[in-house]
């Protein structure tokens, strides 16, 4: 107990540091700051005929996935920055934050060792190296011949394999502990014709984007308890209705947050970059989402899987991760703090 004599007020060492433990104030975590920071709400969209390209600060639009509220950027945000990671050479990494997802975790879309990069993706590749078969849509798939046999996901598509390979060779040792594997990534196989598949519909002719995904063997995920359970890394690509979501429009330019460095110039130069969502089969060639880079803004297309074109990985924070600094400026990036758990 703290001794009086006169007017003064005694505290022994041991009692500083029971006070300072009670009153030491905790960093916040991403998803609390987020929610903390963007005080501009404007609710849920309706209307995603038309591109959505204002300047948007210290702004969460609202939706839905699996019945739960999510957060998400969309327009010209210039304040979800993120830097979390460091690469195999040990420079810091930087992503942009595309949403928050129902488990709670807030979602990433990789943007390279700067905020100015030209080229924010860990390569190029195809899709898949072959085309002629319905199942090559896929992230995953068994045999071929049908959806069906398809979502048997036993076999890698090209560009998951460059995408677990920089994973590993980057992320996995020391920042796999702060990613949900829990996070469901949507490669929406579901088609009632054989032709065209889910995001065709919902964003071309319905224009009425959805962050579900009804049928569980697309629900690519590393736990099997909120989807399929195939992923080997907690890591995968972003979908054509989270381009959608965040103001891009099919085959219109759209220069948004997803578009643009901190310098307003395209984040792949000139090049295109894939999407997770399948596009459409022609009986003949298989095609998925995409878009463009410098030459068509923002551009929400569609490309034939054999197609060579930019790898940026998405990755999906767990809810409990803290950050020790940052307000989402490029400036300024929200930095995750690095513990020994993760949270």
């Amino acid at each position: 107990v703290p001794t009086v004599s006169g007017n003064t007020l005694t505290i022994s060492n041991v009692q500083k540091n029971e006070f300072c433990q009670v009153y030491k104030k905790e960093e916040p975590t991403l998803l609390s700051q987020l929610l903390a920071d963007k005080t501009t709400r404007p609710g849920a969209r309706t209307d995603f005929s038309t591109v959505l390209t204002n300047d948007n600060t210290n702004t969460l639009y609202t939706s839905t996935e699996d019945g739960k509220t999510v957060y998400y950027f969309a327009g010209n945000a210039t304040d979800n920055w993120v830097k979390f990671g460091k690469n195999a050479y040990d420079q810091d990494l930087y992503w942009r934050i595309i949403r928050t997802n129902s488990d709670g975790g807030v979602r990433l879309l990789y943007h390279s060792i700067s905020t100015t990069a030209t080229d924010a993706y860990i390569g190029t590749s195809t899709f898949n190296s072959s085309y002629n078969n319905i199942a090559y849509v896929s992230y995953m798939y068994g045999n071929l011949g049908s959806v069906a046999n398809a979502r048997e996901n036993t076999t890698d598509s090209t560009i998951k394999t460059i995408i677990d390979k920089w994973y590993k060779d980057n992320l996995n040792t020391n920042y796999g502990k702060y990613l949900s594997t829990t996070a469901v990534y949507c490669n929406d196989r579901s088609t009632s014709d054989n032709t065209n598949f889910g995001a065709y519909t919902r964003l071309i002719t319905n224009k009425t984007p959805s962050y579900d995904c009804a049928v569980t063997e697309d629900k690519f995920t590393v736990d099997n308890s909120t989807g399929n359970g195939k992923l080997t890394y907690p890591i995968a690509l972003m979908t054509a209705d989270e381009i959608s979501y965040a103001g891009g429009v099919f085959v219109k330019n759209a220069e948004t947050w997803y578009y643009k460095n901190s310098a307003n110039e395209s984040s792949t130069g000139s090049n295109y970059w894939w999407l997770m969502s399948p596009y459409s089969w022609e009986g003949s060639y298989a095609y998925g989402f995409s878009v463009s880079g410098s030459f068509d803004p923002g551009y929400l297309d569609y490309n034939g899987v054999r197609g060579v074109y930019g790898v940026r990985p998405a990755v999906s924070l767990k809810s409990c991760v803290k950050i020790s600094g940052g307000d989402g400026s490029a400036s300024a990036p929200y930095t995750i703090k690095e513990t020994t758990s993760g949270c």
